[in-house]
């Protein structure tokens, strides 16, 4: 569904992506992670169409870009980096306008997308009035409300809460059921529970690809931080927790790492809430994947 083939970009003398080629099924979800200036950015401008290609094509459902861009657009949903919006319409008049360029049944997929995004309670404020992460939704909402069989979505999570970036991991996976999607971030814990493929890009080249069920290790590391109770004798007793270490920490908050088994992080909260602890951090990224992904830009770097 979405392909690169060969891309190349050049500015002038500098080459921001070189020869990048690699491919996403429909049903799988596939994250590209890389520093700040490694490509990724202007690799999912190509594959949009928003920027020419040097060299190489870019096809979205097998339309190459280049070729015919208004079939290859309408397969497909496209969320640039900062969530761009029109500030001046309300939240439901916005998609009216951008479901109205695909034509169809636009009031049947705006309704749902109001839903999914979770925008129904603010559908007629104005987009400008909104915080940062209802923007990042209402943004999300433009790109799929065409019910696009592709997704490309450039750090979709930025902006977002904890609370309403689980809700946006869930929503991706329903997403995922029939579409390919390919998604940039610079967070590992969010690759690792979404993707079923991890692309890692330095220095305008695809240094490595591989699945995320091939690389898991057998154990996972949870970060948790919390106040107001023993943290450590609390969190040895809950199931899965194997191990823990005590990190540096600013008081009064207490930060450990916690080697699990399986996924305890439902009970870890429940844990931390009945000893009347307050809970800031609970996250985890698999050791295996880190290692790897770590590996993969120390070597471009030497």
């Amino acid at each position: 569904m979405i392909r690169a083939h060969h891309l190349t970009k050049r500015f002038g003398t500098l080459t921001a992506v070189d020869d990048i080629s690699f491919e996403i099924e429909r049903g799988r979800i596939a994250g590209f992670l890389g520093p700040n200036g490694a490509g990724k950015t202007t690799t999912m401008r190509m594959l949009s169409g928003v920027l020419p290609p040097s060299e190489g094509r870019a096809t979205i459902g097998g339309i190459d870009v280049a070729v015919d861009p208004r079939a290859a657009h309408a397969m497909l949903g496209w969320l640039p980096e900062a969530a761009p919006a029109c500030d001046e319409l309300r939240v439901l008049e916005y998609l009216r306008f951008r479901a109205g360029l695909f034509g169809g049944d636009a009031r049947r997929r705006i309704q749902k997308v109001l839903g999914d995004c979770g925008l129904i309670e603010v559908s007629r404020r104005l987009v400008g009035h909104l915080s940062r992460g209802y923007r990042q939704r209402v943004a999300l909402a433009a790109a799929i409300v065409h019910d696009p069989a592709v997704l490309i979505l450039d750090e979709p999570g930025t902006g977002l809460d904890p609370v309403q970036q689980r809700v946006f991991r869930g929503l991706l996976r329903e997403l995922a059921e029939d579409r390919a999607i390919l998604f940039s971030t610079h967070q590992l814990g969010e690759a690792a529970e979404v993707c079923d493929d991890l692309l890692v890009i330095g220095n305008g080249r695809l240094l490595a690809s591989n699945s995320v069920q091939s690389l898991r290790g057998d154990g996972d590391t949870l970060i948790v931080e919390v106040r107001d109770i023993d943290a450590a004798a609390v969190l040895a007793r809950v199931d899965g927790v194997q191990a823990i270490d005590l990190l540096p920490s600013q008081p009064p908050w207490t930060r450990l790492r916690c080697e699990v088994d399986g996924d305890p992080r439902e009970a870890i909260f429940k844990a931390v809430s009945h000893a009347g602890g307050a809970l800031r951090t609970l996250s985890g990224e698999s050791r295996s994947l880190d290692q790897w992904v770590r590996s993969v830009l120390a070597k471009e770097s030497t």
